[in-house]
């Protein structure tokens, strides 16, 4: 049987059109989605105002075939731009499908609207009931509690609430500090439901992120940074508004070196003399002040000395990072306020630069380091992370923009590829491997000028649902660069267990569990498309391919390159 809602009163519109117009009047441009039997009043709501010629008034649908797929690609899209973009997916089993994905959005603290249906409630014959034996099968106790502890916000949605608050409070949530993922449910009954036309305003969605330290704190960070004669900084993402160019003039007033630990994005240019690489375990032994500025993880108590006796500052939005169980890292002096904001203000008062020169050394010792590492390869004849990430770097840019996911090979891709402009990097975040890929989707969508490069393991690869990217990418008109650095294992897996047992049984044998199955040729699941593909195993034929991949991506095409390393 087939139910039409009753829409003859002009004054009233569905509760899913209603959605839809709220997402859009709040600067929501996609709806990463993946599509269910759940989602039957949103795709009618859509199709009824693109019938009236208000297709521009909701954001617009792309279909991913895969949810780690759309919510990857709605990362990649507000990693870029700040602006959370909405993801849809299906009942509980959409929601698994997130997955990891939705762990990286928590971790990286990047704000994304996810919406997912639930099973009918009722059994009577009606609008947006059961009439299936699936909705008997897909309906759960919580299906909230699969993804609570990743999200800023949580709510199933209930009429007769206005749904315009619902998403204006889910969207304020999102971009909250710590911004990140929320989550919205709802049932097909209620989305169903007609809504009064709207008879008063509501609010606005509120980016809110703490203001700078006051003055008393901006005056005693001055005077710690003035007495030190070596201060050093580790970061890891954004310090706010402007932040690149905000830790550029902070390090150069104050003679601070910086380090950029596991960063998620770009934080300082990594060709500036005061860049002292991504590791602070040798930065740390010269070091006589050490600031901590937006970072969740600044080293590895196990690996990394610091010393009894250094003087420790953290400046944090999130201080006590409590969404981590376990935070060991020892503070001497906490100030919970906007980085940026306090550093400019610091960056101001400050008289005289500290002696900057044992930075600027160590600086030139890693690009020279780096440097030796490529002529050492090259002149062997092997195809390593080095020499490859060294031949990327050549098609770098001030308008590119790279999606780091490489894992072991995350050194080679941070020495080797020289990237400056601020929004010209970004990592995961998290855990969750594959997400390069899909990110670059919503990277491309986000800025269409931009030549968009995706690095990923072959491991990773597998887990970004690569048929899927492709499909997705061809729907969204967003092509881009993928780079497969392929050492034919999960070398993640083997580098774990030689640190831990080098001398043992598993070791000897070269850790087999580090191998997951017969190598094949990763660019042929992209000739499902037109795009560009090409395997790589020769040092030779690098630097051609990657001219006609990056000739293809520039005109518009897809390309994957599979590219078989050297050990």
């Amino acid at each position: 049987m087939t139910h039409t809602p009753d829409l003859s009163d002009s004054s009233d519109s569905t509760v899913a059109e209603s959605v839809l117009h709220a997402l859009r009047d709040n600067g929501v441009d996609y709806i990463f989605a993946n599509f269910g039997t759940d989602h039957t009043p949103l795709i009618e709501a859509a199709a009824r105002l693109r019938d009236d010629g208000e297709e521009d008034s909701f954001p617009e649908f792309i279909p991913c075939p895969h949810e780690y797929v759309a919510l990857s690609a709605a990362h990649g899209y507000a990693a870029v731009t700040g602006d959370p973009q909405a993801v849809l997916v299906h009942v509980d089993v959409g929601t698994q499908n997130l997955g990891a994905a939705m762990h990286n959005a928590h971790r990286a603290n990047v704000p994304i609207f996810v919406m997912a249906g639930l099973s009918p409630v009722s059994d009577a014959a009606g609008l947006g009931g059961r009439d299936h034996p699936i909705h008997y099968f897909q309906d759960v106790f919580d299906q909230t509690s699969i993804v609570s502890e990743y999200c800023r916000w949580t709510k199933e949605y209930q009429p007769p609430a206005d749904p315009r608050e619902v998403v204006r409070r889910g969207l304020e949530r999102a971009v909250s500090t710590p911004s990140g993922p929320t989550y919205l449910s709802f049932g097909r009954e209620a989305f169903e439901a007609s809504v009064p036309e709207p008879t008063q305003e509501i609010g606005t969605v509120r980016q809110t992120r703490p203001t700078g330290a006051d003055r008393e704190t901006v005056a005693d960070l001055t005077a710690r940074i003035e007495a030190a004669d070596r201060p050093l900084v580790i970061t890891s993402d954004s310090l706010g508004t402007d932040s690149v160019n905000t830790l550029v003039s902070f390090a150069e007033a104050a003679g601070a070196g910086v380090v950029e630990h596991v960063p998620s994005a770009l934080s300082f240019p990594r060709n500036h003399d005061l860049h002292v690489g991504f590791d602070a375990t040798e930065a740390l032994a010269h070091a006589d002040l050490l600031l901590l500025l937006e970072t969740d993880v600044p080293w590895v108590p196990s690996e990394t000395d610091v010393p009894s006796d250094l003087n420790v500052v953290q400046i944090d939005t999130n201080p006590t990072k409590a969404a981590y169980p376990h935070w060991p890292f020892v503070v001497d002096h906490t100030v919970m306020a906007d980085p940026g904001e306090t550093l400019r203000a610091v960056t101001g008062r400050i008289d005289e630069a500290a002696d900057d020169s044992v930075w600027r050394e160590m600086h030139r010792e890693r690009v020279e380091a780096a440097s030796d590492r490529v002529v050492s390869d090259r002149a062997d004849g092997r195809l390593t992370p080095t020499v490859l990430s060294n031949e990327i770097g050549e098609y770098v840019d001030e308008d590119t923009i790279v999606m780091e996911g490489v894992v072991t090979n995350r050194r080679a891709t941070l020495h080797q590829i020289p990237l400056s402009e601020p929004g010209s990097y970004f990592w995961r975040g998290g855990a969750g491997l594959g997400w390069a890929v899909p990110a670059g989707i919503g990277a491309k969508l986000a800025s269409p000028e931009s030549r968009v490069i995706s690095l990923i393991g072959d491991g990773g690869y597998l887990f970004s649902n690569p048929a899927s990217s492709v499909i997705a990418a061809e729907n969204a008109a967003a092509p881009t660069l993928t780079v497969i650095y392929n050492n034919e294992s999960w070398e993640a897996v083997r580098e774990a267990t030689r640190s831990q047992h080098g001398d043992g049984t598993s070791a000897t044998h070269s850790v087999p569990e580090g191998s997951y199955g017969r190598s094949v040729d990763f660019s042929r699941i992209a000739t499902m498309s037109d795009g560009y593909t090409r395997a790589v195993d020769d040092i030779a034929a690098v630097s051609e391919a990657l001219s006609e991949a990056v000739d293809a991506v520039d005109n518009g095409t897809d390309a994957v390159l599979d590219v078989r390393l050297d050990e």
